[in-house]
């Protein structure tokens, strides 16, 4: 388990890196229970150009002890009110439907997924947002979901440059 953390930790560290458009790229780990139902992940961060557009992507990491071929969550971007300025219902596909074979990319039992939520978003004000992320299962703890995160990754233009 130690190796694990260790592996995390260094992807983490690179992929943050390599991303000076990043506004924030956060993962949060979930206890040997699972995710609750109850429990929003919660991602805190700044914007300070509102001129630029922004790409919001999850991550989650699973492992085969999680039941479901599929996830449903709720995004959400919240500004410093607390009002909701975006809202998603989303699907995860961390298995194929009828093969079974697990999609993603994998390190041993466990399988890491990223998506692309909310393409182009833009800030109207400057100031602190979150993201927010709950399961939406109807189960009241989902084994085998190790992390979930976001990142918000200023939209590419389309010459190539930020």
């Amino acid at each position: 388990m130690y190796y694990k953390r260790i592996i995390l930790f260094m992807m983490a560290l690179f992929a943050f890196a390599c991303q000076n458009d990043t506004l924030v790229d956060q993962t949060v780990s979930l206890s040997e229970q699972g995710w609750l139902q109850k429990n929003k992940i919660l991602i805190d961060f700044q914007v300070t150009d509102t001129s630029k557009s922004y790409d919001v992507r999850v991550a989650l990491r699973q492992s085969n002890e999680y039941p479901y071929y599929n996830l449903y969550f709720v995004p959400k971007i919240i500004n410093a009110d607390g009002f909701v300025i975006k809202r998603a219902f989303a699907e995860a596909f961390f298995y194929d439907a009828k093969t079974g074979k697990p999609k993603g990319s994998g390190l041993g039992d466990m399988y890491s997924h990223q998506y692309t939520l909310f393409k182009g978003l833009k800030f109207t004000r400057p100031g602190k947002y979150a993201v927010s992320l709950e399961q939406y299962m109807r189960t009241d703890t989902l084994k085998g979901i190790i992390s979930a995160g976001a990142s918000i990754i200023e939209t590419p233009t389309s010459d190539g440059q930020n």
